[in-house]
Protein backbone atom coordinates (compact mmCIF):
# COMPACT_ATOMS: atom_id res chain seq x y z
CA UNK A 1 0.00 0.00 0.00
CA UNK A 2 1.57 3.25 -0.75
CA UNK A 3 1.91 6.50 1.27
CA UNK A 4 -1.17 8.15 -0.10
CA UNK A 5 -3.32 5.13 0.50
CA UNK A 6 -1.67 4.92 4.17
CA UNK A 7 -2.89 7.99 4.61
CA UNK A 8 -6.60 7.04 3.60
CA UNK A 9 -6.76 5.28 6.95
CA UNK A 10 -5.21 7.78 9.27
CA UNK A 11 -8.72 8.12 10.46
CA UNK A 12 -11.86 7.73 13.18
CA UNK A 13 -13.49 4.15 12.42
CA UNK A 14 -16.47 3.48 13.37
CA UNK A 15 -16.15 -0.74 14.62
CA UNK A 16 -19.46 -1.66 13.37
CA UNK A 17 -21.71 -3.34 15.20
CA UNK A 18 -24.35 -5.47 12.86
CA UNK A 19 -28.18 -5.49 12.59
CA UNK A 20 -29.60 -8.74 13.94
CA UNK A 21 -33.04 -10.09 13.65
CA UNK A 22 -34.78 -11.67 16.73
CA UNK A 23 -33.97 -15.38 15.27
CA UNK A 24 -29.79 -13.71 15.17
CA UNK A 25 -29.77 -13.53 11.82
CA UNK A 26 -28.25 -10.62 10.18
CA UNK A 27 -30.15 -8.19 8.93
CA UNK A 28 -28.55 -7.98 5.66
CA UNK A 29 -31.26 -5.51 4.62
CA UNK A 30 -30.92 -2.67 7.90
CA UNK A 31 -27.05 -2.40 6.77
CA UNK A 32 -27.34 -0.02 4.42
CA UNK A 33 -29.39 2.80 6.55
CA UNK A 34 -27.24 1.99 9.53
CA UNK A 35 -24.12 2.91 7.39
CA UNK A 36 -25.76 5.62 5.80
CA UNK A 37 -27.19 6.82 9.33
CA UNK A 38 -23.03 6.60 10.56
CA UNK A 39 -21.52 8.57 8.07
CA UNK A 40 -24.21 11.29 8.88
CA UNK A 41 -22.99 11.60 12.07
CA UNK A 42 -19.31 11.95 11.07
CA UNK A 43 -17.83 8.66 11.08
CA UNK A 44 -15.14 8.21 8.61
CA UNK A 45 -14.33 4.23 8.04
CA UNK A 46 -15.81 1.30 9.10
CA UNK A 47 -13.71 -1.55 10.78
CA UNK A 48 -15.81 -4.91 10.10
CA UNK A 49 -16.36 -7.84 11.74
CA UNK A 50 -14.13 -7.20 14.34
CA UNK A 51 -15.09 -7.26 18.29
CA UNK A 52 -17.88 -5.76 18.05
CA UNK A 53 -19.22 -7.11 14.91
CA UNK A 54 -19.45 -10.51 17.21
CA UNK A 55 -17.24 -11.92 14.38
CA UNK A 56 -16.34 -14.64 16.72
CA UNK A 57 -20.17 -15.63 16.39
CA UNK A 58 -20.65 -15.74 12.98
CA UNK A 59 -19.86 -18.31 10.33
CA UNK A 60 -17.56 -17.84 7.48
CA UNK A 61 -20.00 -16.96 5.04
CA UNK A 62 -21.94 -15.26 7.39
CA UNK A 63 -19.18 -12.64 7.75
CA UNK A 64 -18.45 -12.80 3.67
CA UNK A 65 -21.95 -10.99 2.80
CA UNK A 66 -21.81 -8.41 5.51
CA UNK A 67 -18.77 -7.51 4.24
CA UNK A 68 -20.07 -7.33 0.44
CA UNK A 69 -22.77 -5.90 1.47
CA UNK A 70 -20.73 -3.08 3.68
CA UNK A 71 -19.11 -2.24 0.79
CA UNK A 72 -21.21 -2.06 -1.46
CA UNK A 73 -23.22 0.34 0.63
CA UNK A 74 -20.32 2.37 1.13
CA UNK A 75 -19.52 2.90 -2.28
CA UNK A 76 -16.08 3.80 -2.02
CA UNK A 77 -16.80 7.14 -0.42
CA UNK A 78 -14.70 6.10 2.96
CA UNK A 79 -12.18 3.19 3.36
CA UNK A 80 -13.27 -0.25 5.05
CA UNK A 81 -10.98 -2.27 7.03
CA UNK A 82 -12.03 -6.22 6.94
CA UNK A 83 -11.24 -7.71 10.11
CA UNK A 84 -10.41 -11.67 8.96
CA UNK A 85 -8.92 -12.95 12.59
CA UNK A 86 -9.62 -16.56 13.69
CA UNK A 87 -8.39 -19.44 15.45
CA UNK A 88 -7.50 -21.00 12.00
CA UNK A 89 -4.79 -20.13 9.39
CA UNK A 90 -6.78 -21.53 6.63
CA UNK A 91 -9.96 -19.69 7.65
CA UNK A 92 -8.20 -16.89 8.22
CA UNK A 93 -6.64 -16.85 4.56
CA UNK A 94 -10.04 -17.79 2.95
CA UNK A 95 -11.85 -14.49 4.74
CA UNK A 96 -8.79 -12.62 3.47
CA UNK A 97 -8.99 -13.32 -0.02
CA UNK A 98 -12.23 -12.77 0.06
CA UNK A 99 -11.62 -9.36 1.52
CA UNK A 100 -8.76 -8.93 -0.49
CA UNK A 101 -11.60 -9.66 -4.16
CA UNK A 102 -14.14 -7.76 -2.73
CA UNK A 103 -12.21 -4.59 -2.63
CA UNK A 104 -11.70 -3.66 1.36
CA UNK A 105 -8.83 -1.15 1.70
CA UNK A 106 -7.20 -3.49 4.20
CA UNK A 107 -7.37 -6.56 6.18
CA UNK A 108 -6.98 -7.09 9.92
CA UNK A 109 -6.91 -9.71 12.42
CA UNK A 110 -6.08 -10.86 15.97
CA UNK A 111 -3.82 -13.55 16.66
CA UNK A 112 -4.89 -17.18 17.10
CA UNK A 113 -6.44 -17.83 20.35
CA UNK A 114 -6.95 -20.58 23.28
CA UNK A 115 -4.01 -22.41 22.31
CA UNK A 116 -0.97 -20.89 24.03
CA UNK A 117 0.78 -20.58 20.57
CA UNK A 118 4.67 -19.50 20.75
CA UNK A 119 5.51 -16.19 19.84
CA UNK A 120 6.90 -17.36 16.29
CA UNK A 121 3.99 -19.67 15.98
CA UNK A 122 2.11 -16.57 16.12
CA UNK A 123 3.94 -14.16 13.66
CA UNK A 124 4.04 -17.72 11.24
CA UNK A 125 0.18 -17.19 11.03
CA UNK A 126 0.80 -13.69 9.85
CA UNK A 127 3.22 -14.34 7.57
CA UNK A 128 1.31 -17.42 5.97
CA UNK A 129 -1.92 -15.18 5.45
CA UNK A 130 0.27 -11.95 3.95
CA UNK A 131 1.49 -14.93 1.49
CA UNK A 132 -2.07 -15.99 0.72
CA UNK A 133 -3.00 -11.93 0.21
CA UNK A 134 0.47 -9.90 -1.08
CA UNK A 135 -1.31 -7.38 -2.48
CA UNK A 136 -3.24 -5.75 0.18
CA UNK A 137 -2.11 -4.28 3.41
CA UNK A 138 -2.45 -6.10 6.85
CA UNK A 139 -3.64 -4.43 10.26
CA UNK A 140 -2.05 -6.12 13.58
CA UNK A 141 -5.11 -6.73 16.12
CA UNK A 142 -3.25 -5.75 19.57
CA UNK A 143 -6.43 -7.01 22.02
CA UNK A 144 -4.31 -8.80 25.02
CA UNK A 145 -7.31 -9.09 27.15
CA UNK A 146 -8.99 -10.99 24.91
CA UNK A 147 -6.18 -13.02 23.39
CA UNK A 148 -3.95 -13.35 25.60
CA UNK A 149 -1.21 -11.64 23.74
CA UNK A 150 0.31 -8.76 24.02
CA UNK A 151 2.57 -7.02 21.11
CA UNK A 152 5.42 -4.63 21.55
CA UNK A 153 8.22 -3.85 19.57
CA UNK A 154 10.48 -6.06 21.00
CA UNK A 155 8.53 -9.42 20.60
CA UNK A 156 6.56 -8.70 17.55
CA UNK A 157 9.83 -7.05 15.36
CA UNK A 158 9.65 -9.56 12.83
CA UNK A 159 6.34 -9.25 12.18
CA UNK A 160 6.31 -5.16 12.77
CA UNK A 161 8.98 -4.83 9.96
CA UNK A 162 7.07 -6.98 7.48
CA UNK A 163 6.01 -4.51 4.43
CA UNK A 164 3.04 -6.12 4.26
CA UNK A 165 2.25 -4.81 7.90
CA UNK A 166 0.93 -1.47 7.75
CA UNK A 167 -0.53 -0.66 10.98
CA UNK A 168 -1.14 -1.64 14.84
CA UNK A 169 -4.67 -1.28 15.91
CA UNK A 170 -3.67 -1.29 19.77
CA UNK A 171 -6.60 -1.91 22.30
CA UNK A 172 -4.38 -1.97 25.31
CA UNK A 173 -4.14 0.27 27.97
CA UNK A 174 -0.10 0.59 27.84
CA UNK A 175 0.51 3.26 25.94
CA UNK A 176 4.34 3.27 26.61
CA UNK A 177 4.26 0.19 24.32
CA UNK A 178 2.48 2.28 21.62
CA UNK A 179 4.61 5.36 21.55
CA UNK A 180 7.78 2.50 21.60
CA UNK A 181 6.28 0.89 18.56
CA UNK A 182 5.45 4.73 16.48
CA UNK A 183 9.21 5.44 17.22
CA UNK A 184 10.78 2.00 16.07
CA UNK A 185 7.96 2.09 13.02
CA UNK A 186 7.83 5.15 12.09
CA UNK A 187 5.68 4.67 8.86
CA UNK A 188 3.47 2.20 10.42
CA UNK A 189 -0.70 3.83 11.32
CA UNK A 190 -1.30 3.34 15.47
CA UNK A 191 -5.04 2.75 15.89
CA UNK A 192 -6.42 4.12 19.16
CA UNK A 193 -8.35 1.08 20.37
CA UNK A 194 -9.95 1.79 23.54
CA UNK A 195 -12.48 4.73 23.20
CA UNK A 196 -11.40 6.05 26.91
CA UNK A 197 -7.53 6.52 26.14
CA UNK A 198 -8.16 8.17 22.61
CA UNK A 199 -6.56 11.40 23.58
CA UNK A 200 -4.01 9.81 25.31
CA UNK A 201 -3.24 7.83 22.29
CA UNK A 202 -3.20 10.67 20.27
CA UNK A 203 -0.40 12.13 22.51
CA UNK A 204 1.94 9.04 22.27
CA UNK A 205 1.40 8.49 18.85
CA UNK A 206 -1.69 6.97 17.39
CA UNK A 207 -3.07 8.94 14.12
CA UNK A 208 -6.35 7.06 14.06
CA UNK A 209 -8.59 5.26 15.97
CA UNK A 210 -11.15 2.34 15.71
CA UNK A 211 -13.95 2.40 18.70
CA UNK A 212 -17.20 1.18 19.46
CA UNK A 213 -18.74 4.10 20.82
CA UNK A 214 -17.75 5.83 17.55
CA UNK A 215 -21.07 3.95 16.48
CA UNK A 216 -23.01 6.98 18.28
CA UNK A 217 -20.79 9.11 19.57
CA UNK A 218 -18.62 9.72 16.41
CA UNK A 219 -19.16 13.83 16.85
CA UNK A 220 -17.06 13.76 20.32
CA UNK A 221 -14.29 11.86 18.96
CA UNK A 222 -14.03 14.84 16.13
CA UNK A 223 -13.85 17.56 18.77
CA UNK A 224 -11.24 15.68 20.36
CA UNK A 225 -9.52 15.29 17.64
CA UNK A 226 -9.62 18.85 16.07
CA UNK A 227 -9.32 20.01 19.71
CA UNK A 228 -5.60 18.23 20.19
CA UNK A 229 -4.69 19.29 16.76
CA UNK A 230 -5.35 22.99 17.00
CA UNK A 231 -3.66 22.47 20.77
CA UNK A 232 -6.98 23.32 22.73
CA UNK A 233 -5.64 20.29 25.21
CA UNK A 234 -7.81 21.61 28.35
CA UNK A 235 -11.07 21.88 25.88
CA UNK A 236 -9.98 18.15 24.40
CA UNK A 237 -10.14 16.79 28.24
CA UNK A 238 -13.47 17.83 28.61
CA UNK A 239 -15.13 16.29 25.59
CA UNK A 240 -12.55 12.77 26.44
CA UNK A 241 -14.30 13.29 30.07
CA UNK A 242 -17.38 13.54 28.50
CA UNK A 243 -16.65 10.65 26.44
CA UNK A 244 -15.31 8.39 29.48
CA UNK A 245 -19.06 9.24 31.14
CA UNK A 246 -20.95 7.46 28.77
CA UNK A 247 -18.07 4.77 28.42
CA UNK A 248 -17.63 4.10 31.88
CA UNK A 249 -22.20 3.65 32.06
CA UNK A 250 -22.02 1.52 29.15
CA UNK A 251 -19.84 -0.63 30.44
CA UNK A 252 -21.62 -1.42 33.53
CA UNK A 253 -24.23 -2.66 31.10
CA UNK A 254 -22.61 -4.28 28.60
CA UNK A 255 -20.69 -2.11 26.04
CA UNK A 256 -22.25 -3.87 22.92
CA UNK A 257 -25.50 -4.45 24.27
CA UNK A 258 -25.57 -1.14 25.18
CA UNK A 259 -24.83 0.52 21.46
CA UNK A 260 -27.64 -1.38 19.91
CA UNK A 261 -29.68 -0.29 21.92
CA UNK A 262 -29.12 3.74 21.37
CA UNK A 263 -28.85 2.90 18.01
CA UNK A 264 -32.79 2.03 18.75
CA UNK A 265 -33.46 5.01 20.60
CA UNK A 266 -32.05 6.89 17.32
CA UNK A 267 -34.67 5.28 15.40
CA UNK A 268 -32.17 2.30 13.92
CA UNK A 269 -33.60 -1.16 15.35
CA UNK A 270 -30.49 -2.86 14.92
CA UNK A 271 -31.65 -6.33 17.88
CA UNK A 272 -29.55 -7.41 20.44
CA UNK A 273 -26.47 -9.22 20.29
CA UNK A 274 -25.53 -13.04 19.51
CA UNK A 275 -25.88 -15.33 22.40
CA UNK A 276 -24.46 -15.70 25.22
CA UNK A 277 -24.60 -11.88 25.21
CA UNK A 278 -27.64 -11.11 26.99
CA UNK A 279 -30.56 -8.68 25.78
CA UNK A 280 -30.36 -5.54 28.05
CA UNK A 281 -32.63 -5.74 31.10
CA UNK A 282 -35.31 -3.10 31.88
CA UNK A 283 -33.33 -1.45 34.53
CA UNK A 284 -30.50 -1.85 32.33
CA UNK A 285 -31.87 0.06 29.71
CA UNK A 286 -33.15 3.13 32.47
CA UNK A 287 -29.32 3.43 33.32
CA UNK A 288 -28.83 4.13 29.72
CA UNK A 289 -31.87 6.60 29.38
CA UNK A 290 -30.14 8.26 32.13
CA UNK A 291 -27.17 8.80 30.86
CA UNK A 292 -28.68 10.12 27.61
Amino acid sequence: MDNKNQDRLKRIFSALELPMKPDESIDYGLLPSLIEYQLGIGVEGFYCMGSSGEALLMSLDERKKALEVILKAVDGRVPVIAHVGTVRTEDVKNLARHASDAGADAISMIPPYYYKFSMDEIIAYYEDVIRAVPDIGVIVYNIPQFTGVEFNKDNAGRLLANDNVIGVKHTSNNLYSLERMKTAYPDLILFNGFDEQFLASLSMGAEATIGTTVNVFAPLFLKIRECFKNGKMEEALTYQRQLNKYVEEMCRVGIFSAVKYILQKRGIDAGACRRPFHPLTAEERARIDAML
